[in-house]
């Protein structure tokens, strides 16, 4: 991303990057050496200018002001962008298929999350308040979960890795109550051995290892919540 900010330029340097700027539209391939020597400034006053615009280099400097597509050559994306990039592009409508399948069988909805993903849960449960028509309840607590389900509910858990605590008795309980539950995991994990019917994997991906769980990313949740109510508006729209 370039932010070209020409505020912090003081007026030697606007007298220099307005000399420069119209320079390299008639000669694109001008060095910096000879650009400084035009301006009659150190090659270092250069780099410095195209620094305080927002340029990495006299290079993609060159390469803006003379109509050129830009290259970047600083840091490349970290790991975590290119995951989501990937994610993005990978993404499969059929997982809201499946989802909104389930969703729409219950006019009763609790959403259980932990941590950061209770947060996404609460979000969740607003914008599905909004479009759905049906009664939503988010909590993290247990003991909460378990007094509003019943044999009409549907039961959804978010969570990163499944790794963070155990789910074990709370479905277990759950489950007695006769609700449906869907868990949906970010990361794919198949060593959870949880006994339950629907289990979405958001990703087919890990986050970095070293971190926690609650330190990981909640961004893939996000991006998945939006597509469901971007759904259930262009239905509720369709009904109307």
């Amino acid at each position: 991303m370039i932010n070209i900010n020409s505020n912090n330029l003081n007026e030697l340097d606007l007298s220099i990057h307005n000399k420069l700027s119209k320079i390299i539209e008639k000669n694109y391939n001008l060095k910096i050496l000879e650009a400084a020597e035009y301006c009659d400034v150190s090659p270092s006053k250069i780099s410095k200018l195209v620094r305080k615009l927002g340029f990495e280099n006299f290079k993609q400097y060159r390469q803006f002001f003379g109509g050129k597509q830009i290259i970047s050559e600083g840091k490349k994306n970290s790991s975590e962008l290119e995951r989501l990039k990937n994610y993005i592009e990978n993404f499969d409508p059929v997982l809201i298929d499946n989802f909104l399948t389930i969703f729409n069988k219950y006019n009763r909805i609790v959403l259980f999350g932990l941590g950061p993903s209770f947060i996404c849960v609460e979000y969740f449960a607003y914008k599905l308040a909004l479009v759905s028509g049906k009664n939503i309840f988010a909590t993290q607590s247990e003991t909460y979960a378990q007094h509003l389900v019943d044999d009409e509910t549907l039961f959804i858990v978010f969570s990163v890795t499944g790794k963070y605590t155990s789910f074990e008795n709370l479905f277990n309980t759950i489950k007695s109550c006769g609700s449906e539950i869907l868990l949906i995991l970010e990361e794919y994990n198949n060593s959870l051995a949880l006994e339950i019917d629907n289990i979405f994997y958001l990703t087919k991906s890990t986050q970095n290892e070293s971190l926690l769980p609650f330190e990981k990313t909640r961004t893939v949740f996000f991006i998945f919540v939006e597509e469901v109510i971007a759904r259930l508006m262009s239905e509720r729209d369709k009904n109307n």
